[in-house]
């Protein structure tokens, strides 16, 4: 039996941080990434010989990380990590306590004692002047060890400020950013390397990681989803969308070799219009999304076998991921142990071997957000999983183009327009802040007048590009779209609104315009940081999982569990938590989107803390979870519970050790055996205040 070929593609992608106006970048991702992920990747696979894998470049990834190693980024943050915090003005320290705490608190902040202490002492409103020169410099070298990754977590440097975990020194700290700035400097050779050597494929996506279908017409929109808001202003602009895949290949081409590339386009967004483009200029395949295939095949995907086989559309090779095994990658394997994680993976693709031999399985995700949440970033899962394919007899890890070799594709009569989220764009347009940036990109690129730029651009590919085109390409990225409207929820969304307005107003500079007073103005209101609204009154609600008296949690506090980070996940399932206290208990009820109905093998369970960490199991056939310290493994109290409706709680109170002016740190899991499937809210903990008997007291006085 011939082995299933699998095709592992890693997308690496980061937007252009840098304001075009001032010249200063606002963001320091691209070379934390470039110090955690980008080479890691490349070393981990490195390490099995029999690896083969597809890695794919957005252009503008590469040129930033040009910038760095010309030390021409003039990163804000990484420029304010490097000072020493004795000589920074108050506004200075606040940002290091605004921001360096942005990495995932379970993994990198929790485990160390001075960053946790730190995160505390900080609390919901940092004041600067409560933290000494120390204190920040410690904070400015743990976010920055966060950031080490698994093969430079074995560099002796590193390794010792681990250990040494507080009293950082200026030195320790400068000799730290010297080996990341190495390893910065070397990623893009390391990339060239592999290539060269057959160990990878590097494919591209277009310049500035546009949602390609939209720039030939927004109105495709409503192709994909029926009823759709759209902008005013109809943007249909498909030379926009050609030059942007023609000077993403040139420019890789240019960096990394000058070879034939596939190309992931943004988002696995995908139309007719689009791939003829693709096809026009050169990509040798293309991939998108399972849900693409299911829309475009006559009977829709009926079985799994049809979407283990390349398809071709007008001649041009197309592959499609496979949505639920790619997606474990992405959002469901960080919590599980490593190895437990790589065998339910390999257990997948064996069973689908034994369907579809000598097929082609693709498996196409993020390469850098989702590792952060993993055990040593992912290292143990990705070296067992490599290990794994490779060993296995009916299965074969190939790069794309290998996969497409001796394959004969299937001829697609259609494609239908998607994206790989939900096979529509509805998380680009529809929005009214998404269609008011679409308004002012239109309306922008009608002032400059670019059209003949463009044209001449594309006839005379040698040509630099000039400045007024650049800014263009760069205000049509998808990522500014991304986090306006309500899908998506960050701490920068005013920074990433920001730069997409400094790009529309560089592009009016740039040919000798007045940008219009609209572009001063932010698209997206500001949004503070997640509401948690206190109790207004002690109560002793009936635990009994039914909402039956409206007055029974009226006094409650409660929060919002819906919000999501950067990753697009699938774990939508619950939307408010509901909290309060009387003298005995602190209750909690949590509210499901939908009626709750869980698999005969999930659970549900609640990590609390405190001084202690606790978990809380819960069980709809029980009227009580048990509440079990999470060091010690002992079982503390049974705790009043209920799953119906809603899911209610009582936690004692002398069971906790709970202080009044003391949060509850408070997360909900979905878990599959002890097998993490989704975690509610998606980063972190909540915060819930509890004031004890002082909140009785200021209720009586008002």
């Amino acid at each position: 039996m011939k082995p299933l070929r699998i095709a592992i593609l890693w997308h690496m992608h980061q937007p252009d941080y840098r304001d075009p106006v001032a010249g200063q970048t606002l963001l320091p991702w691209t070379y934390l990434h470039a110090v955690k992920d980008y080479g890691e990747m490349l070393k981990t696979a490195a390490e099995c010989p029999a690896a083969r894998m597809t890695f794919n470049i957005v252009p503008t990834l590469i040129e930033q990380l040009d910038r760095y190693c010309a030390g021409e980024a003039n990163d804000h943050w990484l420029e304010l990590a490097r000072r020493d915090p004795a000589g920074m003005a108050p506004a200075e320290r606040s940002i290091l306590l605004s921001h360096f705490f942005s990495v995932h608190h379970e993994r990198h902040v929790f485990p160390y004692p001075k960053y946790r202490e730190l995160l505390k002492r900080r609390g919901e409103e940092p004041q600067s002047a409560d933290f000494s020169a120390q204190d920040l410099r410690d904070l400015q070298v743990l976010f920055l060890l966060a950031w080490s990754g698994h093969h430079l977590g074995q560099n002796e440097l590193v390794k010792r400020l681990r250990a040494k975990g507080e009293g950082f020194s200026e030195p320790d700290k400068l000799r730290l950013f010297e080996f990341y700035d190495q390893e910065v400097a070397g990623v893009l050779e390391l990339y060239r390397q592999l290539e060269t050597a057959g160990r990878i494929e590097i494919s591209v996506t277009p310049y500035t990681h546009p949602i390609l279908p939209l720039l030939c017409g927004n109105q495709i929109a409503r192709e994909a989803c029926p009823g759709t808001p759209l902008p005013q202003q109809s943007f249909r602009h498909p030379l926009d969308a050609e030059l942007q895949v023609r000077y993403g290949l040139q420019l890789v081409r240019e960096r990394l070799g000058d070879r034939t590339r596939g190309m992931w386009p943004a988002e696995g967004a995908v139309s007719e219009a689009a791939l003829k483009i693709l096809q026009r200029q050169g990509a040798a395949w293309v991939a998108s999304d399972e849900g693409i295939l299911h829309k475009s095949l006559p009977g829709g995907l009926s079985s799994r076998d049809q979407l283990y086989r390349p398809y071709s559309f007008q001649g041009l090779p197309i592959l499609f991921r496979d949505r639920e095994l790619s997606d474990r990658i992405g959002f469901v394997y960080a919590h599980w142990q490593p190895e437990r994680a790589a065998r339910d993976l390999l257990g997948h693709l064996q069973r689908a071997a034994r369907n579809a031999p000598d097929g082609l399985l693709p498996l196409i995700l993020d390469g850098e957000n989702c590792w952060e949440r993993y055990q040593d970033n992912g290292y143990p899962f990705l070296r067992a999983l490599y290990q794994g394919i490779s060993t296995a007899p009916e299965l074969k890890m190939v790069t794309v183009g290998e996969a497409l070799t001796g394959l004969q594709p299937t001829p697609l009569q259609r494609l239908a327009p998607g994206s790989w989220i939900n096979s529509d764009f509805q998380i680009w347009i529809g929005h009214p802040e998404e269609n008011q940036a679409w308004d002012l990109l239109d309306t922008a690129r009608a002032d400059s007048g670019l059209e003949p730029l463009i044209v001449k651009a594309l006839d005379d590919p040698a040509q630099p590009l000039p400045e007024a085109l650049l800014h263009l390409l760069r205000a049509e990225g998808s990522d500014w779209f991304w986090w306006f409207g309500d899908d998506h929820v960050t701490a920068q969304a005013d920074l990433f609104d920001k730069l997409f307005r400094r790009h529309l107003e560089a592009l009016y500079q740039s040919v000798g315009k007045t940008a219009p007073e609209a572009l001063s103005r932010p698209i997206k209101p500001p949004r503070f940081k997640q509401t948690i609204v206190e109790p207004r009154v002690c109560f002793t609600p009936k635990i009994d999982g039914q909402i039956s008296d409206y007055f029974e949690w009226l006094g409650a506090g409660h929060a919002d569990l819906k919000s999501t980070g950067a990753m697009h996940g699938a774990s939508e399932l619950f939307s408010t938590l509901y909290f309060g206290y009387d003298h005995q208990h602190f209750y909690l009820r949590i509210d499901p989107l939908v009626s709750l109905q869980l698999q005969a093998d999930q659970r549900l369970e609640l990590r609390l803390e405190t001084s202690t960490a606790w978990r809380l199991l819960l069980d709809a056939q029980k009227p009580h979870a048990k509440l079990i310290d999470k060091e010690t493994g002992s079982v503390v109290a049974d705790c009043p519970a209920a799953v119906g409706k809603v899911i209610e709680i009582a936690l004692p109170l002398a069971a906790l050790d709970l202080v009044p002016g003391d949060p509850l740190q408070c997360a909900l899991l979905l878990l599959d055996a002890n097998n993490e499937l989704a975690r509610w809210p998606a980063e972190s903990n909540l915060s819930l205040p509890y004031r004890g008997k002082l909140l009785e007291a200021d209720s009586w006085s008002l």
